[in-house]
């Protein structure tokens, strides 16, 4: 193993270890500790933990006693965590090397203040963390849609430029639209990330199915939502980019990378979808330049428009027929509302690509502000709503646990579609929107 690899597993086990010595119970484990530095052998057998204590040489002694009668804990604690092959044996030193108490409250003060900074980046801020880093694992959301996916792509490709091994998690939703896209970079059975990244995801429950081991330890999440929850290490979110498609565009930039073909698809594919082909609100002048510069870099937007707007299925047309005919248009005409059964799925016989972006059908009727798209899933209503600058459609999913956009969001509701929509109806009601 190179020097480099060596370097991380060493950063890495250093930052683990640090958070992991809080929950060591034993009393001599107390006070002021800190890791300064720590030391893997090329093998990765064995690891050596350079220590500093506050206080005596007796409590120095004592507190070296406590971490080896627990570093069988440490060590199956970190291997979970950072989920190596091989876990070193580690072994405590006591470092005489930091001996000033104050010297060590300056450094944690220290610690405390460079955690904050980097724990809300900017673009450049991303590609700097991203650059130390490999062996990198990009997770998506339930209910993939071209955004997350094409983000993820982009994403795996740019690092991939920059000499990273990247690789997408497989999510079993994954469309057949959306597989035949990230195929190429779905990572192997047994790849063990050094780190781990997450992109328009804006809460760790809402990772794809299989994700979940990782839902503690992301590295870093990429997103653009208002209501984005900080449940990684260091997060980059601009709520003002129409997809996270647009971040990722500019990290492809930072990074030095050209927009190849196969790069500028998955963006285009990112950005498109989540602007329902630049036609919602959230579409911006700079979402439109940076789409021409990736038609412009070769990226084919005639088959992507057909493929993920134009074509439809028989069981596709079938479905939108139901919808629209079952069309529920209340509160004046001022709000529509679509539901989906799984029996008339199966019925149907329409497939996951032929589910995608029904949402969009609740807002086609005239003079309609809200609309609301209701699709029995595993038991439970997923909800989605769309909205015009009447409502904030994020907002009013907040109520329910859920979260979004102002003009685009969503919740899930552990009810039939029937009662969801009563329970909707009736908060509409309670707020006075129409």
């Amino acid at each position: 193993m190179g020097s480099v690899r060596i370097g991380r597993v060493n950063d890495e086990l250093m930052r683990v270890l640090s958070e992991l010595l809080r929950t060591v119970r034993d009393p001599r484990v107390s006070g002021l500790v800190s890791i300064v530095r720590v030391e893997t052998a090329p093998d990765l057998g064995s690891a050596r933990v350079f220590v500093s204590v506050l206080g005596s040489g007796d409590n120095a002694r004592d507190c070296i006693k406590g971490l080896t009668a627990a570093s069988g804990y440490l060590r199956r604690e970190a291997a979970r965590k950072l989920r190596l092959r091989y876990t070193p044996e580690l072994t405590f030193i006591a470092d005489d090397s930091i001996v000033s108490g104050t010297h060590i409250m300056e450094l944690i003060d220290k610690t405390s203040r460079d955690d904050s900074k980097k724990r809300s980046l900017d673009v450049a801020g991303a590609a700097e963390f991203l650059k130390t880093r490999d062996d990198i694992l990009i997770l998506t959301h339930k209910s993939p849609d071209g955004d997350t996916v094409g983000s993820a792509v982009a994403l795996a490709a740019i690092l991939r430029a920059s000499g990273k091994e990247a690789y997408v998690f497989e999510n079993p939703e994954f469309n057949k639209k959306l597989r035949k896209l990230v195929k190429p970079y779905l990572a192997p059975e047994g790849f063990s990330p050094m780190c781990v990244a997450a992109v328009d995801c804006a809460d760790k429950k809402l990772l794809s199915k299989g994700s979940e081991e990782y839902a503690d330890d992301i590295a870093i999440a990429i997103d653009h939502h208002i209501t984005h929850r900080e449940y990684a290490s260091r997060t980059c979110v601009n709520a003002d980019a129409a997809a996270c498609g647009e971040i990722i565009y500019d990290l492809a930039s930072e990074m030095g990378v050209k927009l190849t073909k196969k790069l500028s698809d998955a963006l285009y594919v990112a950005i498109s979808t989540d602007t329902g082909r630049f036609l919602h609100s959230n579409t911006t002048p700079e979402t439109h330049r940076k789409a021409a510069e990736l038609i412009a870099r070769g990226a084919d937007f005639v088959r992507i428009n057909r493929e993920f707007f134009t074509e439809k299925t028989p069981a596709r047309i079938a479905l939108e027929a139901e919808l629209l005919g079952g069309m529920n248009i209340c509160f004046g005409g001022r709000v529509a509302i679509i539901k989906l059964s799984d029996e008339t799925v199966r019925r149907i016989g329409a497939t996951e690509d032929d589910l995608d972006g029904l949402s969009a059908l609740a807002r086609v009727a005239k003079g309609v502000s809200l609309g609301i798209y209701i699709h029995e899933k595993d038991g439970a209503a997923k909800v989605s709503l769309r909205s015009d600058e009447k409502v904030d459609s994020a907002a009013f999913c907040a109520h329910f646990g859920g979260g979004g956009h102002e003009r685009a969001a969503g919740c899930t509701l552990e009810v039939s579609v029937d009662d969801a929509e009563k329970l909707i109806c009736a908060k509409i009601e309670e707020l006075e929107l129409f």
